[in-house]
């Protein structure tokens, strides 16, 4: 089973069924960009994580990718949505 973390954004909308279609995530857990408070830690047993870096707040980014660096979670960085998981199919 795979886990992912998504980070910005304030709707999901089709995210989940394209991540179970592509690399077949199986659970989602979604922080919204706009979260004040930094979190401590990913949610146990994660995967991937997916931040979306158009929508999320700088610190929120910067403790993600510190976080999934200190743990050996893969990060995809999409810019513009979904759209870029065309491309990136092959990377995870």
């Amino acid at each position: 089973m795979v886990r992912c973390l998504i980070v910005g954004t304030d709707r999901l909308g089709a995210a989940p069924a394209v991540l179970r279609q592509k690399f077949g995530v199986r659970e989602v857990i979604h922080w919204d960009g706009r979260r004040k408070k930094l979190p401590e830690s990913l949610p146990k047993g994660t995967d991937l994580i997916v931040v979306y870096t158009n929508f999320v707040r700088h610190a929120l980014m910067w403790r993600v990718k510190e976080l999934a660096r200190e743990t050996g979670v893969k990060v995809i960085w999409l810019r513009r949505g979904l759209s870029e998981l065309e491309v990136l199919e092959n990377a995870v």
